[in-house]
């Protein structure tokens, strides 16, 4: 993937990545506000040789990182609130210790943090204080075995004392709550950019030309906007349907028109006399780009009839405002009487066959597989130039698979934002199964 369609796929799902970082933030804002106030202070010791000397101030170094361990150390840590005099859980006390050190200086900072400033500063105290009188008490005991032969004297001496002295502080440190609402707001937010990138994979909606070219391998021939699809009424008002004679100007009547005319001909110079429109979704969508696209083959100069194979519900017959019978299934149901007669329509060089109406308990698409569609179709060619159908969704019905091998091109027609990956797959395998090529496919965007 591009990354042009990375972003895309974020923009297309932002309101994951908003809800993500409010819900991260609001969590964090929520738990910051409602913790105690907490409070650090913090206690220098420094270890230092005098008179300065370069051996002695590396043994101080190296003592000094001994402070992390007993500070961790259960025993010495109760020892030092003993000895202090405080009434305070060793435990507890233990989880306020922390200690920042640098490794090249003679100096550690104990710190504690707790909510209560005076207990704070209490633990503080005896903790330096007790870890001070241990660590002198212990250097003195080893700088005594290391004496000058000559004076009798050590070499010198270690100093371990408190730069600080712990007092309880009066501002808390913490909880710091427009801190963590932000680091909140931005852990959600790239939760949010996995959770869309999740949602994406299991998605099989296809929702860009690129999203229909990787899952059937087919090019867009066309792109449309604003194809109406939905309740009958709509398609009374000839207005809001058939743009290529209503909005003769507009992008998506010229869009209409390059289809039209990319249809005329197909590889080899061959005419696309015979075409079947179907889609995945609901064929009203498909019946309006049918109109359309017979409407400007009409007006560029050639004779059309526009046939309507969806027995389950037709829709042509409402966009040109025609009776809905005589049509189709008259005829398969009474195969007997001559070829159906297209109706006229209000455009020249314009019929329309409508689907007509199927009694209760008839299959159309056993109507449609037993009809001698081949001869109905030639005896429409020697009055038309070109046919175009348009049938019931595959693959929720089968019905267009019956009249796949009868035609010369098939269209998909893919509606972005609504059709299932997996339908349009199994509509194109079924297509090319039942001897149908498919053209491409005709992209729609409301």
């Amino acid at each position: 993937m591009r990354p042009e369609e990375y972003v895309a796929i974020l923009w297309r799902r932002w309101w994951v990545l908003v809800l993500a970082m409010l819900a991260a933030a609001a969590v964090a804002f929520g738990y910051s506000r409602f913790q105690p106030p907490t409070y650090q202070v913090s206690v220098r010791i420094i270890a230092q040789a005098q008179p300065p000397d370069y051996w002695l101030d590396l043994y101080a170094k190296n003592q000094l990182g001994v402070f992390q361990d007993m500070i961790r150390n259960g025993d010495f840590v109760r020892q030092a609130l003993q000895r202090a005099g405080l009434s305070v859980d060793p435990g507890y006390a233990l989880s306020t210790l922390a200690l920042a050190r640098d490794q090249n200086s003679n100096t550690v900072q104990l710190v504690v943090t707790d909510t209560d400033p005076q207990r704070a500063a209490a633990i503080a105290n005896a903790v330096a204080d007790a870890f001070v009188a241990q660590m002198q008490n212990q250097m003195q005991q080893v700088l005594a075995q290391f004496r000058d032969p000559q004076t009798g004297k050590p070499p010198g001496t270690l100093l371990v004392s408190k730069l600080d002295t712990a007092t309880p502080p009066s501002i808390p440190t913490g909880p710091r709550v427009k801190l963590n609402t932000a680091a909140g707001g931005v852990l959600g937010l790239a939760l949010g950019v996995l959770l869309a990138f999740a949602l994406e994979y299991i998605d099989d909606t296809l929702y860009t030309e690129a999203d229909v070219q990787r899952a059937l391998g087919l090019d867009s021939i066309a792109r449309l906007n604003g194809v109406r699809r939905g309740r009958r009424e709509e398609y009374r008002m000839a207005s809001s349907a058939l743009v290529v004679v209503t909005q003769p100007r507009s992008a998506e009547a010229e869009a209409y028109r390059a289809l039209a005319l990319s249809l005329r001909f197909r590889g080899r110079q061959q005419p696309v006399r015979r075409l079947l429109l179907v889609s995945p979704g609901d064929s009203s969508a498909t019946a309006v780009v049918a109109a359309n696209v017979g409407l400007a083959r009409a007006l560029a100069g050639e004779r059309v009839v526009l046939i309507d194979t969806d027995l389950r519900g037709g829709h042509l017959h409402h966009l040109f405002d025609l009776p809905p019978t005589p049509g189709l299934a008259e005829w398969l149901k009474c195969r007997d009487q001559r070829e159906p007669a297209p109706h006229a329509t209000s455009y020249e060089r314009l019929a329309v066959l409508p689907a007509g109406q199927l009694g209760e308990g008839t299959s159309p698409a056993d109507l449609l597989a037993a009809a001698p569609l081949d001869h109905l179709m030639t005896t429409l060619e020697s009055q038309a130039d070109a046919l175009i159908l348009t049938a019931a969704p595959l693959p929720t019905y089968g019905d267009a698979l019956a009249l796949a091998s009868l035609v010369d091109g098939a269209l998909l027609l893919v509606e972005g934002g609504r059709t299932r990956r997996t339908a349009a797959q199994e509509a194109k395998a079924a297509l090319e199964r039942a001897g149908a090529t498919v053209l491409g496919v005709v992209f729609t965007r409301r």
